[in-house]
């Protein structure tokens, strides 16, 4: 019953004075200096329309692809296998993290137990090792690609 009533008194505002509607008679209470009234509009000489296009565009016909250099092939290749190692090397990490934490007691999951940074370390550290090999080798690819002129998106 409280709840009923606290919430009918909340809302009987916006009952209330949720439904007033303003007319245009009641513009005439109010006072704006400047404002404009629908007679000034009316009085106002009509806009200019345009009639044709100013200018007419070439239809749409989309670029054809650029080719892309092997330079720029090679180095996306190695981009994707080094972001791939990173993102296995993180889930590692996490795995870890995991494991080491008060969470990973129980003995029906499948989740890492304590212990788990012991077993997975050479993975680890291998997963590191490539991908500092991939960022020599992506940067002496750069270099190479300066080298003959070649422009390559690193993005």
């Amino acid at each position: 019953m409280k709840v009923s009533v606290v919430l009918a008194g909340l809302v009987w505002p916006a009952l209330a004075f949720g439904q007033q509607l303003y007319t245009n008679a009641d513009l005439a209470k109010f006072d704006v200096p400047g404002a404009y009234t629908y007679e000034d509009l009316k009085r106002l000489p009509p806009l200019a329309i345009q009639k044709a296009p100013a200018a007419t565009l070439p239809p749409y016909i989309p670029a054809a692809p650029a080719e892309i250099s092997p330079y720029q092939k090679s180095y996306d290749d190695m981009r994707s296998t080094r972001d791939s190692f990173a993102c296995e090397l993180d889930l590692e990490r996490q795995r870890v993290v995991f494991s080491e934490s008060a969470f990973a007691g129980d003995t029906r999951s499948f989740a890492p137990r304590l212990g788990y940074r012991i077993r997975v370390a050479s993975l680890v550290l291998e997963l590191e090792k490539r991908i500092a090999l991939l960022d020599c080798d992506m940067d002496d690819l750069v270099f190479r690609a300066r080298r003959d002129s070649v422009t390559i998106d690193q993005r």
